[in-house]
Order: C-alpha cells, then structure tokens, then sequence
C-alpha cells in the first residue's frame, strides 16, 4: 500500500502536497491544542499511539511495489483523537515512513491515502452513527470500530487501485488478478484488529478515547 517515488509521475507526487498540506493547516488549526498541551498523559498516550501506527505500516506484505497489505489501524486511532489529531498523527506516521524508506515524493501521497483519507472516512462514520442511531455500545463497537475499519481501509485500497490504473502503473488487469482477489482477507482482519482495540480500550482504558463516554454508551 505505500507508494514510492518510482512508481507514479513525478508532478502528480509533488501536486499531492497541496491537498496534504491544507487537510495538514485545517487539522493545525482545528486541533484541541489547550487540553493537549495541558495535559502530559495525552501527549505520551498520542505519542505512543503514533509510533504504533508507524510500526504498523512499514511491515507490509506484497507481491509488487505499493500492491501490499499492511494493517491501517486509522480507525481507531481517530476514536482515540478525534479527526484534527488523527490527521496530524498520520501524517506524522507517513513522515518517517519516508524517512526510513527515502521516498520523500510520495510522501504526501501516502499521506492522503493511508492518512487523510481513511481518517476522514472513519470519522465522518462515526459522526454519522453517533448522531442517527441509538447510543449503545454494541452499535459503537460494530459500527464504529470493526465496520468503520472494514470501510476506512476499503476506500483506501480503492483510492489507490484507481491511481495505479489511471496512471497506467499497472493494468487494471493485474491489480485484478494480483491484488483483488485477496483483499477480503486484508479487511476482515483489520476490522477485527480494530474492534478487539476498541473493546479492549473501553473496558481498560476508556479515557483514552475521544468518542466514547460510559455514561453515554453503557447506559444507551
């Protein structure tokens, strides 16, 4: 799933910063940064949070450059923080992607697919669940947690698939036959890696979350 610098046309890589960058300002300023910056457990649970993710997404397995799996994790990281931080969480995680890698090109591309994305998508479920639907917690942990995951890392799989065969990276034919065909594999996995976190936070550590209250959910 991450792209290199090789593999796409270098103006549409360097083009992709524009879109990075100003999802990146609006999460800038968005950002609840008065309780972050007050509180040093926050930081250090974001922290470590973030690393998570960055871990997450080098360990990919593929047959080809970018036509890979690796586990996402977004969605949850979004509950966790929200939209404005899970967008700066991301896009730190794809920073040094690219420093371990070098693809410094596709930096930002990575971070619109697998960041900006995803963490959009995640969060604007929720939303969406949180507001038209009765708050339980069975409907948070399913909805929010293992099908939001299911989608997030769908639309990222579909975003980049599009890309790759527009920019004639790969015929529609290969990515078909080579990459396709496992992708239900990948995204029962990761929304059950997702709804596992997620019900384990709520039952240890709760107040990590940013979307869920107990007196909300427990007694919805």
């Amino acid at each position: 799933m991450n792209l290199t610098d090789a593999l796409l046309p270098g103006d549409l890589l360097w083009f992709a910063y524009l879109p990075w960058l100003l999802a990146l300002l609006q999460a800038l300023r968005a950002a609840p940064w008065r309780p972050f910056l007050a509180s040093s457990h926050l930081q250090q649970v974001f922290l470590g949070a973030s690393v998570t993710l960055f871990l997450m997404w080098i360990f990919e397995v593929g047959v080809r450059p970018a036509l890979g799996f690796h586990f996402l994790g977004v969605t949850v990281y979004t509950l966790m923080f929200g939209w404005s931080l899970g967008v700066i969480g991301a896009s730190l995680a794809a920073l040094a992607v690219a420093v371990t890698s070098g693809d410094w090109a596709a930096l930002a591309m990575n971070a619109l697919l697998l960041g900006v994305l995803p963490v959009s998508t995640s969060y604007g479920i929720y939303l969406l669940v949180h507001r038209h639907l009765p708050h339980h917690l069975f409907i948070y942990i399913f909805l929010c947690a293992f099908f939001n995951a299911m989608l997030a890392a769908g639309a990222a799989v579909l975003a980049l698939v599009i890309l790759l065969v527009a920019t004639e990276t790969y015929t529609f034919a290969r990515v078909s036959a080579e990459y396709l065909p496992f992708l239900p594999l990948y995204l029962f996995p990761e929304g059950l890696l997702n709804g596992m976190m997620i019900t384990a936070l709520i039952g240890l550590k709760p107040g990590w979350l940013k979307t869920y209250d107990d007196e909300t959910y427990l007694s919805g």
